[in-house]
């Protein structure tokens, strides 16, 4: 009799059998339940698919009250939660690109989100620093454009590419899919999403762009918390699996991302990217990158300070983009407006900055001897723009 029970330190491999037999024969029941529906007539076939999927998830991913009570183990006093060794977190991007986050960037069409992310992937996988972030780690990226065409896509990241990056860049072009009859990307469908996590993991997808959230979730409620937890918790799956994702998103009329607050909840970075107060339509890709959020020590936060961003052509044809900290080059061009005569007032309209600031580099540039009382360039003066400019 005790050869056949097995011995009490089992109990828990015997226990997983007996509920591994049972989840299979709920999914034979529901298997047989969809096969009759099936067999009878369907009236609305939308509907009876919809209801398959329901039934045959239900039988899938049921957890059993005995199945649950196995959590009671993670619950730690601190004390020895404290003592654990968590696994240690690669950082991508000096400090704000880290594994296992969710972020996203956020701006008006036509504004230069997609142009960024390309960069920052391209970035990530030649092991190269981008804009002010100095990188930390190089990790095999994918791009996920579900909007472009294929030649649009290959453009784009033609002059970005490099011979003998340090780690992948895979792309998944919706486009491309579509010219290979193969069924269009769904993130409100969760087999695609279940698709898509174990492709990431298969080919140990580190961090991957959605290019953008509007191109993949047709038909859904933006204003909807419910029809976007299914999402935030599959988001939040891929961050338990180590898995760092970009979500590229427009921004609404107010001037915040478009539809539900609750995309924002479990964000470790959010970004919007604005156009300056100066900005003009030959200016191409230009930006400031303002961090609305972000999960980082305070220590930290002077190297998330808003940073304009230009994206330009080198002589060979390549992607460049020039960056500068906003703080600091407002603070160039006051003086040299300050030395033109321009008045406080109309600095301030030109730069989009308030009175009193003009007011405050004036005077601050006063006391480090860059500027005379009547506004114009010292000597110093000359030298500090100078060597700003280099």
């Amino acid at each position: 009799m005790s050869e056949q029970c097995g011995f009490a330190t089992n109990a828990e491999h015997y226990a997983r059998i007996v509920f591994d037999k049972a989840r299979v024969r709920r999914i034979r029941e529901a298997a047989e339940e969809i096969l009759n529906a099936a067999a009878g007539k369907i009236e609305n076939v939308s509907e009876f698919i919809d209801h398959a999927k329901t039934r045959f998830l239900s039988a899938t991913q049921g957890i059993k009250g005995s199945d649950l009570r196995r959590n009671a183990g993670a619950i730690l006093e601190l004390s020895e939660f404290l003592k654990k060794d968590p696994p240690k977190r690669q950082v991508y991007l000096e400090p704000w690109l880290k594994e296992a986050s969710i972020n996203m960037i956020v701006g008006w069409r036509g504004v230069g989100k997609t142009g960024f992310a390309m960069g920052l992937t391209s970035a990530i996988t030649n092991g190269e620093s981008f804009g002010p972030w100095q990188m930390a780690t190089p990790a095999p990226c994918l791009y996920f454009d579900a909007e472009m065409t294929q030649q649009d896509t290959a453009e784009r990241f033609t002059s970005l590419y490099q011979e003998g990056t340090q780690e992948p860049l895979f792309i998944l072009s919706d486009h491309y899919c579509n010219l290979l009859g193969l069924p269009g990307a769904d993130l409100c469908d969760e087999n695609w999403r279940a698709w898509l996590k174990d492709e990431l993991i298969k080919r140990s997808i580190k961090l991957w762009v959605l290019d953008n959230i509007g191109a993949v979730t047709a038909g859904i409620d933006e204003n909807s918390r419910e029809q976007w937890s299914p999402i935030n918790r599959w988001l939040l799956d891929l961050r338990f699996a180590g898995i760092s994702t970009i979500l590229l998103h427009h921004e609404g009329k107010a001037g915040a991302q478009r539809g539900t607050s609750a995309r924002e909840d479990n964000l470790d970075i959010s970004i919007s990217l604005k156009r300056p107060q100066d900005y003009r339509p030959e200016d191409g890709a230009r930006f400031i990158c303002h961090f609305e959020k972000a999960r980082i020590r305070q220590a930290e936060l002077h190297l998330v300070a808003d940073t304009e961003f230009q994206m330009q052509t080198d002589p060979e044809g390549k992607t460049v983009w020039t960056f500068a900290n906003v703080k600091q080059e407002n603070k160039f061009r006051v003086l040299q407006m300050l030395d033109e005569g321009i008045s406080r007032k109309e600095i301030a309209q030109i730069l989009g900055i308030t009175g009193p600031r003009v007011s405050q580099i004036k005077a601050e540039a006063g006391k480090d001897g860059l500027i005379t009382a009547a506004g114009k360039l010292t000597q110093t003066g000359f030298e500090y723009l100078l060597k700003g400019a280099n």
